[in-house]
């Protein structure tokens, strides 16, 4: 197999982490990992492994009709067999399927909110796609439904370096709380914040570690002044448009989800893989993972005193970090390793090209 990750960004995300993610791991199992970005390049582009094939169209405008004969030439050149299409990334994949139709064409389906969707849209720009790949199940109900699509439940994965699964840092003085979610107004910053001043007059002396890229710049703004409002400033700290997190999860002491709306959020799994205890909002799919007393905690999203109070037990039982920690990243490798998913994706383009 050669298959193409298509992307619209390089910027930080879930669905453009997730394309590096397959080409990266890709490239060691296949015959050629190809990874081309559409429109823009970003902080992601320094994780492409050197074993990967890269490629930038610089993408004009919607109908940008030389882009789309610029990928076909590279999958010409490549000898592609799948183009593996990432969130609006479809759409020029249908078109470039259109000057070269025995590429098969994969729709990744990476968006959970399905009560804004304008069905004629997904229709539009999936046209020429051979099957779908989607999320969480809910998602792939939703294209089998309304766009008479054969779509697969494939859960995400990632992949940590073996030396962010450590919980001992000689060098961490200060319990560190950490926060994987891009700003923007869905992933609860401003409940973070309810929950960091309930652990501040208990007397918890942590540090919040808030990385993310700025989505949403007049939220982040918002967020920053708030931050001084409510004396956070030197206990809330933030990391924006970092690509490498290594670092930031080898140094927590507990990683947090404070998201008022989520899917199954690539942040949790690595979470998970890095054995870190956790404290997550009760939404979307986190519990499938989180089992509360047993590997972390799952509080309803609002409730900023239950919050605050299973971080104060996690940061007075150092004990119990470790186990949750431990149970954790075994139920997350079970199923959402890059070993386990690409497994059962590798095996799912064979069966779907053998129809």
């Amino acid at each position: 197999m050669r298959i193409l990750q298509l992307i619209d960004s390089l910027d930080i995300g879930g669905a453009e982490k997730m394309a590096v993610l397959y080409a990266n791991e890709l490239a060691q199992l296949i015959d050629k990992s190809v990874l081309v970005s559409t429109r823009k390049e970003g902080a992601l582009k320094k994780s492409i492994a050197t074993n990967v094939s890269y490629h930038f169209l610089n993408r004009q405008g919607f109908f940008d009709l030389s882009a789309v004969k610029r990928l076909v030439q590279i999958c010409k050149e490549e000898q592609v067999t799948h183009i593996h299409a990432h969130g609006t990334s479809i759409f020029i994949g249908s078109l470039a399927k259109t000057l070269f139709p025995k590429v098969q064409l994969i729709f990744h389906d990476h968006f959970g909110s399905l009560q804004r969707r304008q069905v004629w849209k997904y229709r539009l720009a999936t046209f020429n796609a051979d099957f779908c790949i989607a999320v969480n199940e809910e998602i792939a109900s939703w294209n089998r439904q309304n766009l008479k699509l054969s779509s697969f439940y494939l859960p995400n994965f990632s992949v940590i370096s073996k030396s962010v699964c450590s919980n001992e840092d000689e060098s961490n003085f200060m319990f560190t709380i950490l926060a994987l979610a891009n700003f923007r107004k869905e992933k609860g910053h401003e409940f973070l914040f309810q929950v960091a001043q309930e652990l501040k007059l208990r007397g918890v002396k942590a540090v919040w570690h808030l990385y993310g890229r700025v989505s949403d710049f007049e939220y982040y703004i918002h967020l920053r002044t708030l931050r001084e409002q409510l004396e956070l400033t030197e206990s809330v700290l933030f990391f924006e448009n970092e690509s490498d997190l290594t670092h930031a999860l080898h140094k927590a002491d507990v990683a947090v989800l404070t998201s008022s709306f989520e899917g199954l959020p690539l942040a949790l799994i690595e979470y998970g893989l890095a054995a870190k205890p956790v404290v997550v909002t009760k939404v979307g799919a986190c519990e499938t993972l989180v089992q509360s007393e047993a590997n972390g905690f799952v509080v309803p999203y609002g409730n900023a005193k239950e919050f605050a109070d299973k971080i104060e037990y996690l940061y007075r039982n150092p004990d119990k970090r470790v186990i949750f920690g431990e149970r954790l990243q075994v139920e997350v490798s079970r199923t959402f390793s890059a070993k386990a998913v690409l497994s059962a994706y590798l095996k799912l383009l064979e069966k779907m090209h053998d129809r």
